[in-house]
């Protein structure tokens, strides 16, 4: 069902369809809140509810459902997300598990998702989210940034350092061959 022009509020009914394994309602104008029902869809593999009007928290419910192979919840206003660790990136890879967590963030501050392979942002550009050698070393890119501004910091002041006292020691060894070109030429 998905770019057909779909409007409204989904319905708590759609609890009821529990023999549903592909759920796809992207790119339609549904508005509201994601109903906990959805959770009962235990065979459900694949649920895309990305580029809609969905606003609020998503519900706990999609954390439970153990056969979940692909969940796309992308441009839409959701504003909270169950932890969800047990999607299978073997199929699906990067797409697997696609949020709005990107940043520039459409809300005040990113979505948080610890375990979405994809992060899309306001500018609907998405990205996959991998470690990075940043985060491996245990910082954000506001701490890198700051450490790499520091060491700049640094080394501009030792390049000055050093050049004053290259210049003070060939303004020495300047005083000192003039002193001893004098001496010449007094002998």
């Amino acid at each position: 069902l998905t770019n057909n022009g779909l409007s409204g509020r989904m319905s708590e009914r759609i609890g009821n369809l529990t023999f549903v394994k592909v759920l796809d309602l992207s790119d339609n104008n549904i508005k509201g809140s994601i109903p906990a029902e959805l959770g009962k869809l235990s065979k459900l593999v694949y649920l895309r509810l990305s580029y809609n009007a969905f606003t609020g928290a998503a519900p706990e419910g999609l954390s439970e459902m153990k056969g979940l192979q692909l969940l796309q919840l992308q441009s839409n206003r959701i504003t909270e997300l169950p932890i969800i660790t047990q999607l299978d990136e073997s199929f699906y890879k990067n797409s697997t598990f696609v949020t709005d967590c990107g940043v520039p963030s459409a809300f005040d501050e990113a979505l948080k998702c610890e375990h979405c392979t994809m992060c899309c942002n306001a500018n609907e550009d998405c990205y996959p989210q991998e470690e990075t050698h940043i985060s491996e070393w245990g910082l954000n890119y506001g701490t890198f940034a700051a450490v790499l501004f520091a060491g700049f910091i640094v080394l501009c002041s030792v390049v000055v350092f050093f050049s004053y006292l290259f210049s003070k020691r060939k303004n020495r060894g300047n005083a000192l061959t003039m002193s001893a070109e004098r001496r010449l030429e007094e002998d």
